[in-house]
């Protein structure tokens, strides 16, 4: 086991665990526009990338490159996290970041699913767990609050988005691979960059249009809304992405797997940090149950070579 691989797990996981307080720390901003914020400057970031590297040799001509660049990078980058940055101003950072720390779940089940292997008993316990972790980390509100029936609509509408960007990236992350195994000449850090310029115009057209029909003033603290999709973009997205490939050469596949739940603890901890305080004791006892179900779940063996997504899934970019 190495060392080095664990920290660069750790590390990914803690710029991964940011996307989910950004969306709270820019607040009074759309959360449309927070996630165009986030993949402008990855889109930008991108560019620069594809230029230096298509500096050196010049890039060959692969048919349909751009075409599906385009097609995964719009469901599984802006908007899984259009839908996620709704999310968490609707719900709170709780319930989205524990949603969304089913993904290795999801899409373990969704590979055994298209490759007709039946998930064993194994996943029965699993799903107790996450079903008993995500009850305990519901924070109800008080009965008879003056702004119940607001604040229950926000937390609906909050919660399906969550569902929704879940639902959003299972299907990315099997399409991504499989589209990257058909594709054997094109390195990952290649296939993130030409996703993220594939993503600049339509995170571009998505800011105007959240912000151009917004019924509420738009902020003027541009500020904090360039600071921090500069780290959404670049420590979220690019920065984390390239630790958990580095992780991925030094750790074996089950346990790079596990990792993945220091992405859930990152984001509760930087909301809780957000929060100025400590989450409820049922919301901790809530994740560590959800994470004991994740877990449980992924050490379960991985489906047969050359069935959907037998390698562990990594976060959205």
């Amino acid at each position: 086991m190495s060392r080095a691989g664990l920290l660069y797990a750790v590390l990914a996981c803690a710029g991964w665990g940011f996307a989910f307080v950004g969306p709270l720390i820019l607040g009074p901003w759309p959360g449309l526009a927070v996630a165009a914020g986030r993949y402008i400057a990855y889109g930008l970031a991108s560019a620069v990338a594809l230029a230096l590297l298509y500096h050196r040799s010049r890039p060959p001509h692969r048919p349909g490159l751009w075409r599906q660049a385009t097609a995964l990078t719009l469901t599984g980058n802006l908007l899984y996290y259009a839908l996620l940055s709704v999310s968490v101003q609707k719900a709170g950072y709780v319930m989205p970041t524990l949603i969304i720390g089913l993904l290795p779940v999801t899409v373990s089940l969704a590979g055994r699913w298209r490759s007709r292997q039946a998930p064993s008993a194994r996943y029965a316990l699993a799903l107790l767990l996450i079903l008993g972790g995500l009850w305990l980390a519901h924070e109800r509100q008080p009965a008879g609050a003056d702004d119940l029936v607001r604040v229950t609509s926000d937390e609906v509408l909050g919660l399906a988005c969550a569902f929704l960007s879940l639902a959003l990236w299972t299907f990315y992350g099997i399409a991504n691979s499989e589209c990257l195994r058909g594709r054997p000449g094109t390195s990952g850090v290649e296939w993130a960059s030409l996703q993220g310029v594939a993503a600049l115009p339509f995170a571009l057209m998505l800011f105007v249009a959240s912000t151009g029909t917004s019924t509420s003033p738009i902020p003027q603290d541009w500020t904090a809304f360039i600071v921090v999709s500069v780290v959404l973009g670049l420590i979220t997205s690019w920065a984390a992405n390239t630790l958990w490939n580095m992780a991925s050469t030094r750790l074996r596949p089950s346990l790079l797997g596990q990792m993945i739940v220091f992405e859930t603890i990152a984001g509760i901890g930087y909301g809780a940090l957000h929060a100025g305080r400590w989450p409820a004791a049922t919301v901790l006892v809530g994740t560590a149950l959800l994470i004991a179900g994740v877990v449980v779940a992924i050490s379960e063996p991985a489906p047969a070579v050359g069935a959907a997504q037998a390698d562990p899934p990594t976060p959205p970019a």
